[in-house]
């Protein structure tokens, strides 16, 4: 072996030991990386998920709730569960919700991705010799290590930036589990109201049939013309076809109610009303409690709010982003001669062009939009607000009309009663007279309904607890 081929190995067995140590080092760094799992979609892994969790389990996390807006319940079951109670079932166990709070996850790895300082960059070179017999050439090498410190002009808003947005989803998911839960009550209030109107359109729906009996067989023996067998044809119809929409509603909101909960469409469900309701108020100083810190409970405005702060330091952050970028690397090395060198060096950007002025326009307008959004959404719900107490008054003041008109029917009703059954009043005016009774009554129903209806709209636009105290915190 020639002095010169002897002195190219071990240089390069000297080349070989940077290397090898450069090589140890990314392992060890690559060895904190996150690894891959996969995660099939298929019909097993689907099953699975649909399948809803025990009771025992709902109840105890029902017990257990952490909610800004929703008060932990404890839940017996027995003799149905009540629309508080479904309410917080559906918050627990919806696959829409689950689907929803997975957007926690995406804000909480921004806020992690928002506070990561750029890498250093190491750089390391060597030069060897080749094609000279010179005995005194040295393998020039040269190592370096540089940082851009830019991103620690922006750092502090990005990562304000990414928290309030971070804080404004966890209140944007805890507004739209409120609405579900209030979506979820509100519907069990309603099957209630349609499992009382049922029976009665179909009272009503069967004496109408033997009306039209009765007056096909009294026109077969003249003492009915053909106008009273149309009228009475027309007027059964409609029944009929009342109480064909009104089991069709029933049918719609216990098929959207079971897949709230996670259950089979033919799943029963008993529900269980309390016995009373406060009395909502509706005049001048009610309207003001209700908007009072109206602002501060409604969770969509309060996240509405972060959002807001969130797109301030994104838009100081896109001011600062302005400043020069700069990156300062400091490096070690030796030329073929070994001739050994120190140094530094700086790399300034020179903003001639790009200025930032695209990122600074754009988060100035979405500053702007946001605000604008605030305010469009108070106006919104104030004025929500005092439609629904409005409405309040007109639908109490037709319950209270309806109500006293039963106290006048229901003689009315007994009266004919008694005389079809002592054989002094025909059949068509005893069944006319239940038939008026029976839809007084379901006139009742609905507007208890619509009442409780808008006393859930006023809970949701206000964020107060006014019908029940088992669910708003």
């Amino acid at each position: 072996m020639t002095a010169s081929s002897t002195y190219r190995f071990r240089d390069s067995l000297r080349i070989g030991g940077p290397l090898r140590a450069l090589s140890a080092v990314l392992l060890g760094l690559l060895s904190g990386c996150s690894v891959y799992r996969s995660m099939p979609l298929n019909t097993s892994t689907v099953e699975v998920a649909l399948k809803p969790p025990p009771i025992e389990a709902v109840k105890i996390a029902a017990e257990r709730l952490d909610h800004p807006l929703i008060k932990a319940v404890r839940i017996d079951g027995e003799g149905g569960f009540t629309p508080d109670e479904i309410a917080i079932m559906v918050v627990i166990v919806s696959p829409q919700l689950r689907a929803l709070r997975d957007e926690r996850g995406l804000a909480q790895a921004q806020v992690v991705q928002a506070g990561i300082l750029p890498n250093p960059q190491w750089s390391q070179s060597a030069d060897v010799p080749r094609g000279n017999a010179d005995p005194t050439l040295v393998t020039g090498r040269a190592r370096g290590f540089g940082w851009d410190l830019g991103a620690l002009l922006t750092h502090h808003d990005d990562v304000a930036a990414a928290k309030a947005t971070a804080r404004s989803v966890d209140l944007q998911i805890a507004w739209q589990e409120w609405q579900v839960a209030q979506d979820a009550r509100l519907r069990a209030f309603r099957i209630a109201s349609m499992q009382e109107q049922l029976p009665l359109e179909r009272g009503i729906e069967q004496g109408l049939a033997d009306n039209v009996t009765v007056i096909r067989q009294s026109l077969n023996h003249g003492l009915k013309v053909t106008a009273d067998l149309t009228a009475a044809t027309d007027l059964y119809t409609q029944t009929r076809d009342a109480r064909l929409a009104l089991e069709q509603s029933l049918l719609a909101d216990r098929l959207a109610l079971n897949l709230s909960l996670g259950l089979a469409a033919d799943a029963p469900l008993q529900i269980k009303l309390p016995e009373s309701f406060p009395t909502l108020g509706t005049d001048a100083e009610a309207g003001s409690r209700l908007l009072s810190g109206l602002e501060k409970r409604r969770l969509d405005l309060v996240a509405l709010t972060l959002g807001y702060q969130s797109q301030e330091s994104t838009l100081r952050s896109a001011v600062l982003a302005q400043f020069p970028k700069i990156n300062l690397s400091v490096n070690k090395a030796n030329d073929t001669s070994d001739i050994r060198t120190r140094g530094w060096a700086i790399g300034v950007e020179l903003p001639l062009f790009d200025r930032h002025q695209g990122a600074i326009a754009a988060a100035k307008a979405t500053r702007q939009q946001l605000f604008d959004d605030y305010v469009a959404r108070v106006a919104e719900a104030r004025a929500q607000v005092q439609q629904m107490l409005e409405d309040l008054i007109v639908v109490r003041t037709q319950l209270d009309g309806a109500t006293a008109s039963l106290a006048d029917l229901q003689p009315l009703a007994d009266g004919y009663q008694q005389a079809y059954a002592s054989g002094n009043a025909d059949v068509i005016a005893y069944r006319d007279a239940q038939a008026a009774l029976a839809l007084r009554r379901i006139e009742q129903s609905r507007l208890r309904q619509a009442l409780l209806e808008l006393g859930v709209g006023l809970e949701i636009a206000t964020g107060r607890s006014l019908l029940t105290d088992s669910i708003t915190r």
